[in-house]
């Protein structure tokens, strides 16, 4: 099966009905499996091959959704690149992945450093938009004409589907590679879960993208409700504004969502008087991932979106959606990330390589899924360490209880989640540790109210040396994203460290962590 099945079908059950909303834009089944199509055919005019790969670097749009379904059409793998990112990240992620096409917003075309992208052809590259520099082709004209019929190219299930880009604890982010295989498992169970419950009529769900349309979460979501033949509605990327979001699920009769914390914090934040202007009775579930819920939050969202059965879930772009705390068990298992989706098997395992089963004991969490990621591209290191046989890995540590619920205790790569992004420690330590000044840093994740966590530098200054804070967060503007800038920095004479000298970052961590419910 391809991926742009489930569109392909949908479209000759409903043509009529409406796929996708972005903003004041609209297009039915029809409508938009003819443009899928019509991609799948320009690319292949323009050369592309199966399992040749092409960047998608932009803001959330619609033609994101056509993207996706139109390049697994013709076998060509989608490589969404997180529009956040500098420009020396965003070129080596174009790079490292051999893209030799890129389909770009008209908003970041000048994030490309082409000089250095010697592999991409200008007349490869694509922007979306009405603005487009010349010498690059327009988005629009790149369909113009194309015949919108199916394409006739030989498929697998094997065939990588997409590059999921991880933030990378070595400075350099890693492409986990996911096969169509992969992505249809995570539809399918999707799909047999909600046919179990015979009040739902799958047709009727609308499902609000919020997350960057880059993530996975937001790919295998997006993907799943055109299989069920409902409609994606796609909230515009950037500046979060949480009135919009209300609104929007009013006007658009949302019935399902996915939110970062930090998302449902700005909603919880409005005035009452603001929330209470907006008709919340469409949305019947609702989702929370990719960082850690804290308690008063989680009661507070149950009580506003009173009508919508919530859930938490757990998962990575390596392993897939693993578990789910159920809306029946929100307020008993505050801080459990749930039970095991059923499918799939969970186990622990410690740095001694032994199973833990004993209620409380941490070990790494490994997951034998068929939604199982094959690798980290060009990286077998990496891979060797994430993939044991038919287990694979994140390196998150967890634990369970008498009940078999599990709960996250601390990662192994000491990854920071601040607003639902992954922040490695190690790729923010190598840019402060050029400061001139700057002769030992750590790099920790501290709580924050809004954002989950905050990303925090430790600093240690060389002899004689001086530095500000200030002088340490301007040096850091010039080399990271936004997100992942220290939003402080402490300094201190000496770090505490293990007798081979390596730094204790837990021991580092500890004062900033008391009175918390966990340090995660």
């Amino acid at each position: 099966m391809n991926l742009g099945d489930g569109l392909r079908i949908n479209s000759w059950l409903y043509p009529n009905k409406t796929a996708v909303v972005f903003e004041d834009k609209r297009l039915t089944y029809a409508e938009l499996n003819r443009r899928a199509n019509q991609l799948a055919h320009a690319m292949i005019r323009k050369g592309f091959e199966r399992q040749d790969k092409v960047a998608l670097l932009m803001h959330n749009n619609l033609e994101f959704i056509e993207m996706y379904n139109g390049l697994a059409r013709i076998g060509v793998i989608s490589v969404p690149v997180n529009f956040r990112l500098v420009e020396k990240e965003i070129a080596y992620i174009i790079d490292n992945s051999d893209s030799t096409g890129l389909i770009v917003g008209e908003d970041l075309v000048g994030s490309v450093d082409f000089k250095s992208l010697p592999n991409l052809k200008k007349e490869n590259v694509f922007v979306v938009g009405s603005q487009v520099p010349a010498g690059l082709t327009s988005y629009a004209d790149l369909l113009a004409g194309m015949p919108d019929t199916e394409p006739a190219v030989e498929l697998s299930e094997a065939d990588i589907f997409y590059f999921g880009y991880t933030s990378g604890t070595t400075g350099f982010p890693k492409g986990a590679l996911i096969k169509t295989r992969n992505t249809l498992e995570v539809v399918r169970n999707a799909i047999q879960r909600n046919a179990g419950r015979k009040s739902v009529d799958m047709t009727q769900r609308v499902f609000l993208a919020i997350m960057p349309l880059c993530h996975s979460n937001s790919i295998w979501a997006t993907l799943i409700t055109l299989w069920m033949g409902g409609t994606n509605v796609v909230f515009p990327s950037g500046k979060f504004d949480p009135e919009k979001v209300l609104a929007t699920i009013a006007r658009e009769k949302v019935t399902t969502s996915s939110m970062v914390p930090t998302m449902l914090v700005r909603i919880l934040e409005l005035p009452d008087e603001v929330r209470g202007n907006y008709d919340m009775s469409s949305l019947s579930s609702l989702g929370s991932s990719s960082a850690p819920l804290h308690t008063k939050t989680k009661e507070a969202a149950l009580e506003f979106f009173r009508n919508a059965s919530f859930s938490e879930g757990y998962g990575s772009t390596e392993t897939g959606a693993v578990s789910t705390l159920r809306h029946k068990d929100q307020k008993r298992k505050v801080r459990s990330i749930g039970q095991p989706n059923p499918g799939l098997e969970v186990k622990l395992i410690d740095e001694e390589g032994n199973l833990v089963t004993e209620p409380g004991k941490v070990g790494i969490l490994w997951v034998r899924t068929p939604a199982a990621f094959a690798g980290y591209y060009k990286d077998p290191q990496k891979t060797q360490e994430a993939i044991n046989g038919e287990w694979v890995t994140a390196g998150d540590m967890a634990f369970r209880d008498e009940e078999g619920f599990l709960f996250l205790a601390d990662r192994k790569s000491d990854m920071i989640i601040s607003g639902g992004e992954n922040i490695y420690p190690r790729e923010i330590e190598e840019v402060v540790a050029l400061h001139p000044a700057v002769s030992e840093v750590a790099v920790i994740g501290i709580p924050h109210e809004r954002w989950g966590e905050e990303v925090k530098a430790i600093v240690s200054l060389k002899e004689g040396a001086t530095a500000t804070q200030d002088e340490i967060l301007d040096f850091c503007k010039e080399h990271l994203a936004g997100y992942k800038r220290p939003r402080t920095v402490d300094f201190v004479d000496e770090f505490p460290k293990t007798a081979t000298g390596k730094i204790l970052k837990r021991i580092v961590k500890q004062k900033y962590w008391e009175g918390q419910e966990r340090m995660i």
